[in-house]
């Protein structure tokens, strides 16, 4: 099942978004010409895993399950972003184009809840993606969800993340509790989850600077996996940590979704 790829090329950006995982794998808009997004030279799109790179959807839960289920082999960050995706609407407007994805069937493995989701993207000056879960049950389900997204850099060791501040869990040292290092640079596999809700955030890279703005989060995950932790991904190049940083608007912190009500995940990208 190879991954069916939508290039949007308007007046402000082009952008390309695979409908297996509902993944967008790029964004560049015209004004500038530089690519926001970091996509591995070995990421694999015949739908046999996650692809590498761009915005993964984490959802029903973030990192390892953790439920009650049984069922052997439930993959980490959940399995919306290998199911196959229907295109719901895709409409030229003013400020961009607007499309809609949408998984009417949520269910899996691990997941007992009743849910729709749905990802609205809008490509135009800026790129917005809004994560919509609708809970159609009668009964609450806990939540846990990221959009994983991958930054296009040029140099890790030269990237600063500005607006971070507070406490982070790291799991490279068993989840401690640590203070946010200020300036914010990377010298070391890195794997946080900032306990904290920005709604603004900065990635400097040499002399590029990526807004990244959140909304409908309680966390703000960090990764990157150094050359170590490379060598355990065949779909990254041996030298591709050095060009991409993941940031991620994500709720990790104990989340649930009542009856009939939507949570709404979102980020945009400038």
């Amino acid at each position: 099942m190879n991954a069916t790829l939508l290039t949007i090329d308007n007046t402000f950006a082009t952008a390309r978004i695979s409908l297996f995982g509902a993944q967008v794998l790029g964004f560049c808009p015209k004004r500038d010409g530089r690519e926001r997004l970091f996509l591995s030279s070995k990421a694999l799109l015949d739908g046999s895993k996650s692809i590498r790179g761009g915005v993964p959807i984490c959802w029903p839960w973030f990192g390892a399950y953790k439920g009650a289920s049984t069922a052997a082999g439930l993959p980490a960050h959940g399995y919306a972003r290998t199911r196959r995706w229907q295109l719901a609407k895709l409409v030229e407007l003013a400020e961009g184009t607007e499309v809609v994805l949408e998984l009417a069937d949520a269910g899996g493995p691990g997941f007992d809840g009743k849910a729709e989701l749905q990802l609205v993207i809008k490509v135009g000056e800026k790129l917005s993606m809004k994560l919509v879960t609708r809970n159609t049950g009668s009964v609450p389900f806990p939540l846990s969800a990221a959009l994983h997204t991958y930054f296009l850099i040029d140099d890790i060791r030269a990237a600063q993340v500005k607006g971070l501040s507070g406490t982070y869990s790291d799991k490279t040292q068993n989840w401690a509790l640590l203070p946010t290092p200020s300036p914010y640079r990377f010298n070391a596999q890195t794997d946080r989850i900032h306990l904290e809700k920005p709604a603004l955030l900065e990635l400097v890279s040499t002399n590029r600077v990526i807004t990244i703005e959140s909304s409908g989060h309680d966390s703000i995950v960090v990764w990157n996996p150094w050359e170590d932790g490379s060598k355990s991904f065949v779909d990254l190049a041996p030298d591709d940590y050095q060009h991409f940083v993941c940031i991620e608007t994500a709720l990790t912190q104990g989340f649930e979704l009542l009856p009939g009500q939507q949570l709404h995940l979102q980020q945009t990208i400038s």
